[in-house]
């Protein structure tokens, strides 16, 4: 099962998508923290009013900072989080040359940071070329799905007709999306257009706008987001005292290597708190990597530490959403949720109190 569609930016600004054949509209959202494409929210309402599946895109840029750029697509997107594939565009640009190593360790934090946010793992799209040059392992590693381009030729290609990709791919085992002419003709528009194939059904593509869990859909040339069933690291950002001496270690189990035995008294900041192996665990940030830190057993979690912080409360008012709230107070919708005991999916109601600090 395949789905035939286009992506669309600025340059098509009088094309309507519903007026135009295929399943799918992928459109460019923002680039940087200064550029939102001005047809964004008219495509989008468009591709959605049409039934046909969306995909929204943000273009990264090296000379901006990658926190502000993914929180500028956010707020973008915000509508339509959840029901869209979200996806990083990895090219260069005038006055940011991004397609270098360095430049795949700022697209890892962006995705990173939008997947934290938002609980769906976002695509990337880049070329063959820079798919084959790079090393992409953390990528591939963090269970990003990949949207390829390719091109045999510029010769105009009328109609949807998918192909084989022309060479391999060298870090990803299959591409979910595949971008195979920039000279495509379809009725209902009179110039080129980009087409692509995506290698999936509806319930495929729906699976990838989700928070990530593993793909019951069957199909050829899917990767499937990692599973995220079980324990899962939620951010915080806190200092505890430690009330004994604890040990800090090289991972989040009790048989992880020891760096060094904390002493009571002294202070830990963390990024990142998980319930696993019969504790609970906090991620401390540290010079090139992470130390780890039982701060109780699961019968008591903060039995070792004190934080000395107490909850701050915010009751919800009609026309609040996991998204206004989290946005208001700081933090990402899957930390508020967890904090609160439920999930991104769950309804809020007015009247109802949540826990945001």
């Amino acid at each position: 099962m395949a789905m035939n569609g286009i992506d669309l930016a600025s340059f098509q600004s009088g094309l309507d998508v519903t007026a135009v054949t295929g399943d799918f509209a992928i459109v460019k959202a923002t680039e940087g923290t200064g550029y939102t494409n001005p047809c964004f929210s008219g495509h989008a309402k468009q591709t959605m009013a049409s039934g046909k599946k969306l995909g929204i895109y943000h273009f990264i840029r090296n000379d901006v900072d990658i926190k502000q750029q993914a929180d500028y697509f956010l707020a973008a997107a915000k509508d339509y989080i959840g029901r869209a594939v979200l996806v990083l565009d990895f090219e260069n640009t005038t006055g940011s040359t991004i397609q270098n190593q360095a430049g795949v360790g700022l697209a890892k934090q962006w995705l990173d940071y939008v997947y934290q946010q938002t609980g769906a793992r976002p695509m990337l799209y880049t070329g063959i070329s820079c798919e084959n040059t790079l090393d992409w392992s953390s990528v591939v590693a963090g269970g990003y799905a990949l949207w390829i381009a390719q091109y045999n030729n510029y010769n105009q290609v009328a109609g949807y007709q998918p192909r084989d990709l022309y060479g391999s791919l060298k870090y990803w085992k299959s591409a979910a999306i595949f971008q195979y002419t920039s000279s495509g003709r379809l009725s209902g528009w009179g110039a080129n257009l980009d087409l692509n194939v995506f290698y999936g059904d509806g319930a495929a593509w729906d699976n990838y706008a989700k928070a990530s869990k593993t793909s019951t859909v069957s199909g050829p040339a899917i990767v499937n987001p990692a599973p995220t069933s079980g324990p899962q690291w939620v951010s915080e950002s806190k200092t505890y005292t430690l009330v004994t001496a604890v040990k800090l270690r090289t991972d989040a189990s009790t048989g992880s290597s020891v760096i060094m035995t904390l002493a009571a008294g002294q202070t830990v900041k963390t990024d990142a708190a998980i319930i696993q192996n019969g504790f609970r665990w906090v991620r401390q940030p540290r010079s090139g990597g992470y130390a780890y830190m039982a701060t109780g057993p699961v019968g008591d979690t903060l039995a070792y530490v004190k934080s000395g912080a107490a909850h701050t409360y915010y009751t919800v008012k009609s026309g609040d959403s996991w998204w206004s709230i989290a946005q208001r107070n700081g933090l990402s919708m899957t930390t508020l949720a967890s904090q609160n005991g439920k999930t991104i999916y769950t309804t809020i109601y007015p009247g109802q109190r949540l826990v945001v600090r």
